[in-house]
C-alpha cells in the first residue's frame, strides 16, 4: 500500500508538471527553495561544532522545524501535493494500511528530503564518535517522522472540524493567532538577530524546558550518545518514538472519523423570507448585498479580513519593536494592508466556484459586468477601508505618534481603490480554478496554477504601491501642515483618486471579461469547492 500511494503521488506530481508551463515553473521555484533550505540548515547546524551551546541551538532548530511543519499546511494549504484521503474513502482499505501509505506519501517530495538533508548537519555539529553518528541519523529520522505525524494529525483534525458551520468558524479564529506568531517570527526575530540582540547565549535558558519536548529529546539523545551515555540516549529516542506512536494513533482515530462522518455542509440551509438588502438598487445593489452577506457569514471571509489586519500590523512590527521605532513604516503598512484586500478577493470566478455559472447568465453586457465588479468593490471597501485605517491608527498610537494615522489614512483610501481595481483586472484577465484540499480551511489555486496565483499577488502588490506613490508624496509634502488641511484636503483628494483608480479598473475589467465569459465559466466549473 505504501509503495502504491508513493507511486500515486509521484504520478500526480508528474502529471501536474506536464499540464502547463506554470506548473513547471512553480515546481522549479519550490525545488530551488527546498535546496537552499537543506544547504542552509546543514551549514548552520555543522557550524555549531565545538560551541558550548551546540545542543541548545540544535534543539531550537529542531523545534522551529516542528513548528514549521505544524503551521505550513495552514499557511500554504497543501502546496506539496499531499494526497487527499477523501478520494480514497470508497476503496476497501483498512485505516491502518491507509495511514501507512499516506505517511509514506507525505514523506515523499523535495521538502521532506530537504528536511532530512538539512537536519543531518547534526552529524557534523553535534555528534562525535561512531555511536554518536548512529544515534544522530536515527534522531533525525525520528524528528522528521514526528514532524510529519504532527502535521497530518493537526490537518486531519482540522478537516473534520470544518465539516460543521460552527467548527469552521472556530477554525477560522484558530488560524489567526498562528498567522500572527508566524509573522512575529519572520519580522521580529531576524531583525533582533541582525542587531545582536539574539545570540547563541540567548537560548541557554530555553534548554531547561525545551529538552523535554520531542525535538529537544532528539537533540539531547545525540549529545548523550556522543558523551558516552548510550542508555540515556536510547531512552530519549524511545520517548520520542512513543510520542510519534501517540500522534500516529490520534491521526488514525481522526482519519477514521473523517472518512465515515457525513458532511453536514451539503445539507440544505434554512431560507429566510426577508428581502435582500440593496436589491432595489438593481444588479449593482444585489451584488453588493450578496458580497456583504458573505463577508460576515463565510468563515473564509473572516480569515481573509483577519489576515489583512495581521499583515498590516506585521509589516511595521519589526521596526516598531526596535530602538528606532520609525513611524514612517506605518505608511508602508497602509500600502500593504490596502493591497492585500485586493489580493485576497481577486479571481472572483474561481472563488465563487460553480455558482458563478448562474451569475454569469445575468452578465450579458459591459454595463452588467461593470455593475458586478463595482458592487463587489463597494462591499469590500465598506469593510476594508475602516479596518486598515483603524489598524494604522493603532500602530501610530503604539509609537506615540497618533498624527501618523492621519497621514496613513489617505494612503489607505488611494491604495484600496487601486487594489480593488487590480483585483477586478486579474479576475477578468488571469482567472484560474480553485480547490479545497483535505485538512485546509481555505481555497487554494488548483494544481498547476500556482504561478497564476503568484502573478496575481505580486502584480497587485506592485501595482498598488506604484498607484499610491502620488498620495505618499503628497503626504510627505504636507507633513508640516495643520491637521485641518490634511484631513479637509488630502483625505477627500485621496478618496477621489482611489475611486477613480477603482473605476478605471472596473471599466477595463468589464471590457476584458466580456470577451472571456466562456473561459470564466469554465474556470468556475472546474473549481472544487468541497
Amino acid at each position: 500500500m505504501a509503495r502504491l500511494l508513493v507511486q500515486l503521488k509521484l504520478r500526480l506530481l508528474l502529471n501536474a508538471l506536464r499540464s502547463s508551463r506554470a506548473a513547471r515553473v512553480s515546481f522549479v521555484i519550490s525545488t530551488i527553495f527546498a535546496v537552499l533550505l537543506a544547504v542552509g540548515t546543514f551549514v548552520a547546524l555543522a557550524s555549531y561544532r565545538g560551541t558550548s551551546t551546540s545542543v541548545d541551538l540544535t534543539a531550537v532548530i529542531f523545534t522551529v522545524f516542528a513548528f514549521g511543519w505544524l503551521i505550513a499546511p495552514i499557511m500554504v494549504f497543501g502546496v506539496d501535493g499531499t494526497l487527499d484521503p477523501s478520494t480514497l474513502a470508497l476503496y476497501p482499505l483498512r485505516t491502518r494500511r491507509l495511514i501507512t501509505g499516506l505517511l509514506a506519501a507525505s514523506a515523499t517530495g523535495a521538502w521532506p528530503l530537504a528536511n532530512v538533508i538539512g537536519l543531518l548537519g547534526v552529524t557534523v555539529g553535534l555528534a562525535s564518535g561512531a555511536l554518536g553518528l548512529i544515534v544522530a541519523v536515527i534522531a533525525v529520522g525520528l524528528q522528521v517522522l514526528f514532524c510529519i505525524a504532527l502535521s497530518r494529525f493537526v490537518t486531519t483534525s482540522l478537516a473534520s472540524l470544518l465539516r460543521s458551520r460552527r467548527g469552521r468558524d472556530l477554525a477560522a479564529f484558530m488560524i489567526i493567532p498562528l498567522v500572527a506568531l508566524y509573522e512575529f517570527f519572520t519580522q521580529v526575530v531576524p531583525k533582533a538577530a541582525a542587531e545582536g540582540k539574539i545570540t547563541a547565549a540567548s537560548f541557554t535558558g530555553f534548554d531547561s524546558w525545551m529538552r523535554w519536548l520531542p525535538p529537544g529529546l532528539a537533540a539531547h539523545a545525540i549529545q548523550d550518545a556522543s558523551q558516552g551515555r548510550p542508555g540515556l540516549a536510547f531512552a530519549r529516542l524511545g520517548a520520542l518514538a512513543a510520542v510519534i506512536v501517540v500522534f500516529g494513533w490520534l491521526w488514525v482515530r481522526s482519519l477514521s472519523r473523517a472518512l465515515v462522518t457525513a458532511d453536514t455542509t451539503t445539507q440544505a440551509a434554512r431560507v429566510r423570507g426577508s428581502k435582500l438588502p440593496l436589491a432595489g438598487l438593481g444588479l449593482r445593489g444585489a451584488v453588493a448585498a450578496r458580497f456583504w452577506l458573505y463577508q460576515r457569514r463565510d468563515p473564509t471571509s473572516l480569515i481573509y479580513w483577519a489576515l489583512v489586519a495581521v499583515i498590516t500590523a506585521a509589516v511595521s512590527a519589526s521596526s516598531l519593536l526596535g530602538h528606532d521605532r520609525h513611524p514612517a513604516v506605518i505608511l508602508a503598512s497602509a500600502v500593504f494592508g490596502a493591497a492585500f484586500v485586493g489580493v485576497f478577493h481577486a479571481n472572483s470566478a474561481g472563488l465563487t466556484g460553480p455558482p458563478f455559472f448562474l451569475e454569469a447568465t445575468a452578465l450579458s453586457s459591459n454595463r452588467d459586468l461593470r455593475a458586478y465588479f463595482s458592487g463587489q468593490n463597494l462591499a469590500l471597501c465598506v469593510i476594508g477601508a475602516p479596518l486598515v485605517v483603524a489598524v494604522c491608527f493603532g500602530l501610530a498610537a503604539a509609537v506615540g505618534r497618533p498624527g501618523i494615522g492621519i497621514e496613513a489614512a489617505p494612503i489607505v483610501l488611494a491604495g484600496l481603490g487601486a487594489a480593488l481595481g487590480l483585483s477586478n483586472l486579474f479576475t477578468a484577465g488571469l482567472p484560474y480554478p480553485m480547490a479545497k484540499r483535505a485538512g485546509t480551511p481555505m481555497l487554494v489555486a488548483a494544481q498547476g496554477y500556482g504561478a497564476y496565483r503568484l502573478g496575481s499577488v505580486m502584480g497587485t502588490l506592485a501595482g498598488t504601491a506604484v498607484a499610491a506613490t502620488p498620495v505618499i508624496v503628497g503626504v510627505v509634502q504636507t507633513a508640516t501642515d495643520s491637521d485641518a488641511i490634511r484631513i479637509g484636503v488630502l483625505w477627500p483628494c485621496a478618496a477621489v483618486y482611489g475611486f477613480g483608480l477603482a473605476l478605471v479598473g472596473v471599466r477595463l475589467a468589464a471590457v476584458a471579461a466580456a470577451g472571456k465569459m466562456p473561459e470564466l465559466c469554465q474556470v468556475a466549473v472546474r473549481s472544487a469547492m468541497t
